[in-house]
């Protein structure tokens, strides 16, 4: 488990571990013992930092607050808002 870790940098828990193992070895492993070894060989994962997904920015350009969140209309057609 120890080469396994080195090799992946430490980013393996022991869902992941026990994946590897059992498609190195070919034999099925319990997860909760290698959680368990893991522990005790104090092995633990690395968490990785996330990345914001996008960065805010000001529009270009704004308009006016003309209708300043008065919504209501004497008639139909008369007040139109765009976004």
């Amino acid at each position: 488990m120890n080469e396994i870790h080195l090799a992946v940098n430490g980013i393996y828990s022991y869902r992941r571990m026990t994946l590897n193992l059992k498609r190195r070895f070919g034999r099925n492993v319990n997860a909760k013992r290698v959680r368990r070894l893991m522990h005790v060989a104090g092995i633990h994962c690395v968490i990785r930092r996330k990345r914001p997904l996008y960065i805010r920015n000001r529009p270009q350009q704004t308009a006016e607050n003309i209708l300043n969140r008065d919504f209501n209309a004497a008639g139909p057609n008369q007040k139109w808002v765009t976004v």
